[in-house]
């Protein structure tokens, strides 16, 4: 055949004279990183990634109050920690670690076309009710659009101001909630604006001005037999009070 014509008389060295062949182990260990570079550079990413993911929850501060806050308007993040702090003024160090810390937990609804992003929507609708799933907030921070855009998911959802549940079906959503204005130690809430464009005392005040503040019920829900998260529930309700007395 032609092929063994070719091949009649050559060598096996000729033969083979194509082949690598590793001699020594630095041959080895180059042709090792040749053919797996990659996977050691994607490995070595998603193990950071993996390290920072973590760092970040073990290093996160956990807040001692989580609050609610549904608007029809986005306060900057700025003036929330403010207000997170203002209010943390009359809460207590309820997790040991030597601080007290208030989240405020935005979430932004309005009828407005120019104001409205349907993605930004379905994103505060989302976080509202896996947070609420978690009962990370007891009381809710509320201004007169945001709360009757959201009103349908809200039956048996607050208690009225004496403290007892709202029955099934009630839509008497005015004696379940409190004006701003009924706090005391928020009166003398004033954020510096240092820096925020179009940011004045008076637009500030105009805004919080609109806010209400609505408790959860505990009666009927999912955490009333939860020990810790009934504890939580009963601090919120103290903070709201110091909050309210000013002291």
């Amino acid at each position: 055949m032609a092929r063994e014509r070719y091949l009649v008389g050559a060598g096996e060295d000729t033969i083979h004279a194509g082949k690598i062949e590793l001699k020594t182990a630095k041959d080895k260990r180059r042709n090792w990183w040749d053919y797996h570079k990659k996977h050691v550079f994607w490995g070595a990413v998603l193990l950071a990634a993996a390290v920072s993911v973590a760092y970040s929850i073990a290093s996160k501060v956990k807040p001692d109050y989580s609050i609610g806050l549904l608007t029809s308007f986005q306060l900057p993040d700025r003036i929330l920690v403010q207000l997170e702090e203002h209010i943390a003024q009359y809460g207590e160090d309820r997790n040991g670690d030597g601080r007290v810390v208030v989240d405020v937990c935005p979430y932004v609804f309005s009828q407005s076309q120019s104001a409205q992003d349907p993605q930004a929507v379905q994103a505060s609708f989302t976080r509202f009710a896996g947070d609420a799933a978690m009962d990370s907030c007891m009381a809710y921070f509320h201004d007169d659009e945001a709360f009757w855009i959201m009103q349908e998911n809200f039956e048996g959802f607050f208690q009225y101001n004496d403290g007892t549940p709202m029955e099934e079906g009630a839509q008497d959503y005015q004696n379940a909630m409190r004006p701003w204005e009924e706090f005391t130690g928020l009166a003398d809430f004033e954020p510096s604006l240092e820096d925020l464009e179009n940011w004045t005392p008076e637009v500030v005040d105009e805004l919080v001005g609109r806010l209400r503040l609505s408790v959860r019920t505990s009666q009927g829900t999912s955490f009333a037999s939860n020990e810790k998260k009934m504890a939580y529930y009963e601090d919120t309700l103290e903070l709201l009070d110091r909050l309210r007395a000013g002291k």
